[in-house]
């Protein structure tokens, strides 16, 4: 062998032995466990219940996964700031949605958004509640009979106050217009402080409203409540009716609150997310506080959840198409 065909060789073995670090390098950080960094938890919204579920989970998923869960919130635009965020955002688990009723709203009532639903995948159903019809003290009605009397005597004069342009507020006094056929004007806030605190101030009559964020005024006598969506009681209000009880069967207007990935996001990632947040769910401390905002938990699979938001787009889409509301 020449001294030339020698030096050839040793370069090729360099070259080889440079290969071989490389594709070990890369199959090792293909197989890092996951999590091995900081973890973003994206919510659409400031305060409110869907900050609030945010904020139990994430301390229980960074004491269980050794990694810091920080919750960035990215609120406006109904939501779809933070789903936008999190839809374009890398697919390897490090960001993650508290999405809510505007995800399946926003696709039912946009030609056009700022991302795909198709670019989220579903982790799990959280938590849902019902919502209350409340009115302010002055409204002359205390039923829900009386109140659908006092709209139609008043003809569109009377007013409702909603938490944003989208949001499960706006479509269910939408859909309670179309089926007790009365048109009660909307009035959409940017949360649901500032359009309780117009109600409370009478500036509006009427709101649905997560049982969280108005049930303390209810109970002191600030709004009263005419009725429940859904179909049991609350347990704090044992006797208010739903509104199935008051004649209008087949009412669900839930809110609800899940977690999204990044479509894409490897199956492992996905399985091990929903595990682990259903297991926190369920731990005795946190479902004690997620029932005192009146919120069953769910804890469902990625595939029932996505059935879920699929059914959701449906009846809302019917719901707007009815009511000819459009938010484009």
């Amino acid at each position: 062998m020449s001294h030339y065909s020698a030096r050839m060789s040793r370069r090729e073995w360099l070259r080889a032995l440079m290969i071989v670090a490389v594709v070990a390098s890369s199959a090792a950080l293909a197989q890092e466990p996951f999590p091995s960094k900081p973890i973003r938890l994206v919510v659409p919204t400031v305060g409110g219940t869907v900050d609030l579920i945010a904020r139990y989970v994430a301390p229980k998923l960074s004491e269980a996964w050794g990694q810091p869960v920080v919750v960035d919130t990215k609120a406006g635009a109904s939501g779809n700031i933070a789903a936008a965020l999190v839809a374009k955002a890398p697919a390897d688990g490090y960001t993650i949605l508290a999405g809510y009723n505007p995800l399946a709203i926003s696709a039912a009532l946009h030609e056009v958004l700022q991302y795909d639903l198709a670019a989220l995948t579903p982790v799990t159903l959280a938590v849902s509640a019902p919502q209350i019809l409340v009115v302010h003290p002055g409204v002359p009605a205390a039923n829900i009979r009386e109140f659908i009397a006092l709209a139609k005597a008043r003809n569109g004069a009377m007013s409702y106050a909603s938490i944003s342009p989208g949001s499960a507020s706006h479509l269910t006094m939408e859909l309670f217009n179309t089926r007790a056929g009365i048109q009660l004007v909307h009035v959409p806030y940017k949360g649901a402080a500032p359009a309780i605190n117009d109600l409370l101030g009478m500036h509006v009559q009427a709101g649905f409203f997560a049982a969280a964020n108005v049930i303390q005024h209810v109970k002191t006598g600030q709004l009263r409540a005419l009725a429940v969506t859904g179909g049991k009681r609350l347990t704090s209000l044992p006797n208010l009716p739903t509104i199935v009880d008051s004649g209008f069967p087949m009412f669900d207007a839930t809110i609800w609150i899940g977690f999204l990935l990044p479509a894409g996001t490897p199956a492992p990632i996905i399985e091990k997310y929903n595990r682990e947040i259903v297991r926190i769910l369920r731990l005795p401390d946190v479902r004690v506080r997620i029932e005192a905002l009146d919120f069953d938990v769910i804890g469902s699979t990625p595939e029932a959840f996505g059935n879920f938001i699929r059914s959701e787009i449906t009846t809302w889409s019917n719901v707007a198409k009815k009511a000819n509301v459009r938010l484009d």
